[in-house]
């Protein structure tokens, strides 16, 4: 593994007893590896990505989005990702 960074998934849930909804945080990583990238969900090969970018919406949250021949992935993430688009970049297929 050359890097990972986190990344969280929200999820919604309906109190049963209260009717409240809550929203429950999970982190997870995006690891880098020299010949893929891998998730909590997918993996996939350097040989299909060919950018990776990303926006901060606030202090607290934004999205990564990992580009794809097979399309744009996105990941909600409250770090800015650089250092994984350095590594990225130092491995890249082109």
């Amino acid at each position: 593994m050359l890097y990972k960074h986190p990344y969280v998934i929200l999820r919604r849930e309906i109190d049963q007893i209260d009717l409240q909804q809550k929203y429950i945080e999970e982190e997870h990583f995006i690891y880098l590896y020299e010949d893929r990238i891998e998730t909590a969900e997918q993996k996939f090969d350097l040989k299909i990505v060919f950018d990776m970018s990303y926006k901060m919406l606030s202090a607290s949250y934004g999205f990564f989005y990992l580009h794809t021949t097979k399309g744009v992935s996105t990941f909600q993430i409250k770090d800015e990702p650089d250092e994984l688009i350095i590594q990225f970049r130092k491995v890249e297929i082109k």
